[in-house]
């Protein structure tokens, strides 16, 4: 009889350490709050690959937009090849670098001249590629229908063209109902987004459980328009750090919000 007390007690004692076990992991899984994406856009690959230990460092997963695949050299291919190894995404950003809003010619042409090629290049270097990039960040309805049959995600651009904080911009946000097509923030030096205005963003994505989109070109110090400084990017890498906000690749998007 004691034996089946005693049983019985064991037997209740396993059952709430795998009830407490089992919400542990629903709270964790629960904690997930917000979370950014790095993109950079166009063919900067050494000015990137110089970059490897920052991004490795701080853990950031980006995606790199590229322009013009046709003249890629060896060696950028390789670097390319080294940054998708580190976790990061090789993603389109068209053949030629074509704006499709002054684009003449049909949808229909600028798809088999534009965003086939590009892809099939790309793909043909071992890329697996799943995003694309509006040259010029802009875009029409129906050229993204007919993108989305060649692409899981799409990704337009916009700057601060309001001159206000960056939480103000609503289509820079992917959410649990809108992530397929998005739009993103440029950060680049000439767009002057300072690192407490930078934090905004990153605050309401934290509060709203939403990803927060980024874009920039070249990594230097030139200070030059459309360069970013790795000074500047490393203290942003810190602001996620502190947030506890992770980084995400434009691929990833889908799954972020699944496991939501």
């Amino acid at each position: 009889m004691k034996r089946k007390r005693l049983a019985g007690r064991v037997l209740q004692k396993l059952v709430l350490i795998l009830v407490g076990c089992s919400a542990l992991l629903a709270c964790q899984k629960s904690k997930q709050h917000g979370a950014v994406v790095y993109s950079f856009d166009d063919q900067y690959i050494d000015e990137w690959y110089k970059q490897r230990d920052l991004f490795n460092q701080y853990n950031i997963k980006a995606t790199f937009f590229i322009n013009r695949p046709q003249n890629l050299s060896t060696d950028q291919v390789a670097r390319l090849k080294q940054l998708e190894a580190d976790g990061h995404e090789i993603a389109c950003h068209g053949l030629n670098h074509r704006n499709v809003v002054d684009f003449k010619d049909s949808p229909d042409v600028l798809i088999n001249s534009e965003i086939k090629p590009a892809i099939r290049i790309l793909t043909d270097y071992g890329f697996e590629i799943r995003s694309f990039a509006h040259p010029f960040g802009k875009s029409l309805p129906e050229i993204d229908t007919l993108l989305l049959d060649q692409f899981i995600y799409l990704r337009k651009a916009t700057y601060n063209i309001k001159d206000t904080t960056i939480d103000y911009y609503d289509d820079i946000f992917a959410t649990k109902n809108d992530y397929r097509i998005t739009s993103s923030m440029g950060i680049d030096t000439n767009y002057n987004i300072s690192l407490q205005n930078f934090e905004t963003g990153l605050l309401r994505a934290k509060e709203k459980n939403e990803v927060l989109i980024l874009h920039a070109h070249r990594i230097d110090r030139s200070l030059t328009n459309y360069s970013i400084s790795p000074d500047y990017l490393e203290e942003t890498f810190k602001l996620c750090r502190k947030h506890n906000i992770r980084s995400l690749r434009i691929s990833d998007l889908e799954t972020f919000f699944t496991n939501d």
